[in-house]
C-alpha cells in the first residue's frame, strides 16, 4: 500500500513528467518518459 506522501510525491512527479512530454521534441526521449508517466501512473493506482 502507498502511503499518503507517497502518493502526493508521485503526483507531483507526473505532473512534471507531463510537462517534459509536452515540451519534448526528440521522439526516444519522449517515449522514455511516457514509460515513466506509465509506471507512476501504476503506482499511484496501487494504493
Amino acid at each position: 500500500m502507498v502511503a499518503v506522501e507517497e502518493q502526493l510525491l508521485f503526483m507531483k512527479e507526473l505532473g512534471r513528467l507531463f510537462d517534459e512530454y509536452a515540451l519534448c521534441e526528440d521522439r526516444e526521449l519522449k517515449k522514455e518518459i511516457y514509460k515513466d508517466i506509465q509506471l507512476i501512473g501504476e503506482a499511484i493506482m496501487t494504493r
